[in-house]
């Protein structure tokens, strides 16, 4: 092979290599400098908590914004909790943009500013939005990149095993779940599950309940449609059947928050 196609060939192996493979690697020491603010003051990138969120994103990113509204969901879930959610993003970003961007999405949280990228840069991130959760040692316990599907079961799971409320085994059960069973379609229970989102929503129960229970028969193994499965159910006063689909959800997805609420709200209704 000449030195020309080798080039070629090491290039593509650059542009091929998988973001998420960029990162430090965990366990790789965190400092917790002094960063200046959105408001103008300074503040610690850490804090004296179990998880640090540290939160990457650039208000030019319609990516960004699908991130800060499914981490907006996450953080009603810790609240009370020993953890601390921190925006960063580049001090070069539209600071009005910035601004507007956490106010439409409801993500709550300081914002820091990184100049010249330096915090971005010793991590060794190369991509936005990106979520990177340091635990109370200021060491790095997990790096996550934002994906469309399911991305604050996610990063949920991961704070809850940073603050070890999940185990091992169920962490890797979330980042990893079990394939459909034989003869389901996957990629069809996803957008039946997505249709009955959207329909629960409009609180269209009837037809969220039927589209929610098409997906659960192509595939009975997906934990997010059981914990919707179970959400229609109570909207709809039916807490008999209600409870049993959180179970299911959790029996799948042991860090399912929305089945832990479900089967409280349904604990309260008796």
């Amino acid at each position: 092979m000449n030195i020309a196609a080798l080039l070629v060939l090491v290039g593509l192996v650059a542009v091929f290599q998988p973001a998420s493979a960029a990162h430090a690697a965990i366990g790789t020491p965190v400092a917790s400098t002094e960063m200046p603010t959105l408001e103008g003051g300074k503040a610690q990138v850490m804090g004296n908590v179990e998880a640090n969120v540290l939160v990457f994103f650039r208000p030019d990113q319609p990516r960004s914004a699908g991130a800060l509204r499914e981490l907006a969901r996450c953080q009603k879930d810790f609240a009370g909790k020993s953890v601390r959610w921190v925006a960063v993003v580049p001090s070069s970003a539209s600071l009005p943009g910035v601004m507007t961007l956490m106010r439409d999405t409801s993500f709550a949280a300081p914002v820091l500013l990184d100049n010249g990228d330096a915090l971005y840069g010793s991590l060794g991130l190369d991509l936005h939005p990106v979520v990177v959760i340091v635990g109370r040692d200021q060491k790095l316990a997990a790096f996550e990149p934002f994906r469309v599907l399911d991305y604050c079961t996610v990063i949920s799971a991961r704070i809850r095993h940073v603050l070890r409320e999940i185990s091992d085994a169920e962490l890797g059960a979330v980042l990893d779940p079990p394939k459909a069973t034989q003869g389901g379609n996957e990629q069809v229970a996803r957008r039946y599950r997505a249709f009955a989102e959207v329909q629960f929503k409009n609180k269209d129960y009837d037809k969220a309940l039927d589209s929610v229970r098409k997906g659960l028969a192509k595939d009975p193994l997906l934990a997010p449609a059981h914990a919707l499965l179970g959400q229609i159910l109570l909207a709809q006063g039916n807490c008999a059947d209600a409870v049993p689909a959180f179970n299911q959800a959790l029996l799948l997805d042991g860090a399912s928050t929305v089945a832990r609420d479900g089967l409280e709200r349904c604990k309260s209704a008796r």
